[in-house]
């Protein structure tokens, strides 16, 4: 045998050796999120970090913000596999998700009680996700029918009103117009002899910059996300409450899911725990500085008078009655069974109010162990969300 020969011999040998002992490539997960920037983008990017360590770098997560799907096309890309994770919010597609979207319809009774004012989320991100988990089966049937697996939340902070004039009574609601994010809120609305205008949130910097709308109704974190501290004049931080926590902000393509091993079920879940937390801390930090951002600009930052607290209150109490009935009505579902589930749904609540009043919450890795230790760790991931 020649050297030449012999010394490509040896090159190839000593290739197919290096070859054989690389691991194999990472899978990549396309992680859609219907998000230009902020909390649910930082969020994502921490989930992502999660996949790969939790997973040993056998799966990762590529983000495409506001490119892949946006919010009404999310729960048709992750059923399709367009995206394999989405940032999914269920109220985008009401019919799939009845038994879900009640439970977030259920976030006004937060305004109920200031024992953990400014946590508000923390808490309702823990009823969300152990009443979806753990005690509602139709719930886990309707990400069943789509194609998908929960497995995490979304919930926002405590909703206030950004408004062009100044309204923190009776006599100055009455007659506005006021946009809302939901069924509670157009209630609410139509209680105040005001008049609920529905409009999605980025047509909202308009319609209150031309005085289309008087009002709306959100997060502080709107403030910066879609630039509205540019038009708000005043904003009323105790009315009307309750939150948006209608969706799943790491649901997974089931197709994909069920191709998992349990390690990598159980590395998923973990990851889900991260992105709950994240997503519900960051939000509430970012809603305390852009309350902040807007004192600072001189916008009018008040509170209701006694007559409109107590009347907000007072609908408050009689419309969480009414929620289930108005599901069983809208859907044609068993009204007793949605009263049970609702029943459920502000135990947890209550419960969950109690948890976080207890925990020493102060960052995003103290909120995840909360949730992992009360809901996730319950969980057998070789079991949830089963094959057909």
């Amino acid at each position: 045998m020649s050297t030449r020969k012999y010394l490509a011999g040896l090159l190839g040998a000593a290739t197919l050796a290096a070859f054989s002992v690389q691991p194999a490539a990472a899978d990549t997960f396309r992680f859609a999120l219907g998000f230009p920037s902020g909390a649910p983008i930082e969020a994502g990017k921490k989930y992502a970090e999660a996949v790969k360590e939790y997973t040993n770098n056998r799966h990762r997560v590529r983000l495409f913000e506001l490119s892949l799907l946006n919010h009404s096309e999310m729960s048709e890309g992750i059923n399709k596999g367009l995206a394999d994770i989405g940032y999914l919010l269920t109220a985008y597609s009401p019919s799939d998700y009845p038994f879900s979207n009640m439970g977030a319809d259920l976030s006004m009774v937060t305004a109920l009680s200031n024992n953990i004012e400014g946590q508000e989320g923390y808490a309702y991100s823990g009823a969300m996700l152990e009443y979806i988990m753990l005690n509602c089966e139709e719930c886990q049937e309707e990400f069943n029918k789509n194609n998908q697996v929960y497995t995490s939340v979304v919930s926002t902070p405590a909703y206030v009103m950004f408004c062009n004039d100044p309204i923190d009574s009776l006599a100055s609601v009455k007659g506005k117009r006021l946009r809302i994010s939901g069924a509670p809120w157009a209630r609410w609305a139509r209680a105040f002899e005001a008049q609920p205008v529905a409009l999605p949130v980025g047509e909202i910097y308009e319609a209150l910059s031309q005085g289309v709308v008087d009002c709306t109704f959100l997060s502080p974190t709107e403030l910066t996300n879609f630039n509205l501290i540019e038009v708000v004049r005043n904003i009323t931080t105790d009315v009307p409450g309750g939150l948006y926590a209608a969706g799943g902000s790491s649901t997974l393509n089931k197709t994909k899911w069920d191709a998992f091993s349990g390690e990598d079920k159980e590395a998923f879940l973990k990851a889900g725990a991260v992105m709950a937390a994240q997503i519900t801390y960051l939000y509430q930090e970012q809603a305390t500085a852009d309350l902040e951002k807007a004192r600072a600009r001189g916008i009018n930052i008040i509170q209701s008078q006694p007559d409109m607290l107590e009347k907000s209150r007072e609908f408050i109490k009689k419309d969480l009655e009414y929620v289930p009935q108005f599901y069983a009505d809208e859907y044609k579902l068993d009204v007793n069974r949605l009263k049970e589930l609702s029943a459920t749904m502000l135990g947890l609540i209550e419960k969950w109010e109690g948890i976080i009043a207890k925990a020493d919450i102060k960052s995003a890795d103290d909120l995840r162990d909360v949730y992992w230790e009360e809901v996730y760790s319950k969980i057998d991931p070789s079991q949830y969300s089963p094959k057909k």
